[in-house]
């Protein structure tokens, strides 16, 4: 079996990603009365990228050959999905949703800064005991219940950041030390993983090979065990940091940005001032 073979016969189409799925962007459409607007493009966009990475060949691959592919895989759900659903909702539904109890009650708590920085660090690092991750991979309902957590989970963290009503965010100073030591927090997690010698994720060491293609992994492709788990660890370090340097560079651009509106409301307020003062 090639390459080109493995992509296009290891899709699995999950009937709970596709109810999920469709059931958020139902929600989403009654919501924003199904107009399709710049917001709704990333909401869209989110809800397409949390499909393809539970149903595509990364799914499998992640699952049963690579943990590489696993890593590639939480990141994706963890970071960039929710990222790209909590920036495609409007502010307006936002405010209804949150006067629903007990939703306001629920986000008043776990959007605590404190509580979300906990969770959205604490479950890359939970989840990736080794002990924890191979159980994990041998247990369908507790596969489901990672891969859940990790979108709800990530939203809570990017809240305190990125929520869609401005009073809920932190200020951008202190966004950018959130950011910064959230980053730090997998950045020391993902060099663990690195430099462990191979093994670490016992799974992956012999895993069965129902289509045939662990040759292909480990022959052409070079993919032993020690290497995989390094790249593994290598993508957590460095692109999922890379999303935490990015947002932080979004905050920064926020902080300049409301300083220099902050100004030229004071200068109008002074030239009004001036101008009053002359005509009299």
């Amino acid at each position: 079996m090639n390459i080109w073979q493995v992509l296009s016969s290891t899709w699995n189409m999950e009937p709970w990603v596709l109810v999920s799925a469709l059931l958020l962007l139902v929600a989403y459409g009654l919501g924003t009365g199904f107009k399709f607007t710049k917001l709704s493009a990333l909401f869209i966009s989110g809800i397409i990228l949390y499909v393809l990475a539970l149903v595509s060949p990364l799914d499998y691959l992640g699952r049963t050959y690579l943990f590489s592919a696993h890593m590639i895989q939480h990141i994706l759900l963890l970071l960039v999905v929710p990222l790209l659903l909590l920036l495609g909702i409007p502010k307006a539904l936002a405010e209804k949703a949150l006067k629903i109890e007990p939703i306001g009650y629920v986000m008043k708590v776990l959007g605590n800064p404190i509580v979300a920085w906990f969770l959205g660090v604490g479950a890359m690092w939970v989840w990736h005991l080794p002990s924890l991750h191979d159980s994990v991979l041998a247990s369908d309902n507790l596969y489901i219940a990672q891969q859940i957590s990790f979108v709800l989970i990530g939203t809570i963290f990017w809240w305190p950041v990125f929520a869609p009503v401005e009073t809920k965010r932190l200020s951008p100073l202190v966004s950018t030390l959130y950011l910064a030591s959230a980053c730090l927090g997998c950045t020391i997690l993902g060099m663990l993983i690195t430099f462990a010698g191979a093994g670490l994720y016992a799974a992956y060491l012999n895993p069965v090979d129902t289509i045939g293609i662990l040759p292909l992994i480990r022959g052409e492709l070079c993919l032993t065990p020690g290497v995989d788990q390094q790249i593994g660890g290598l993508t957590m370090w460095v692109p999922g940091c890379l999303i935490y340097l990015a947002a932080s560079m979004v905050t920064i651009a926020r902080w300049y940005g409301a300083e220099e509106d902050y100004e030229l409301s004071n200068s109008s307020t002074n030239e009004l001032v001036t101008a009053s003062q002359g005509n009299k």
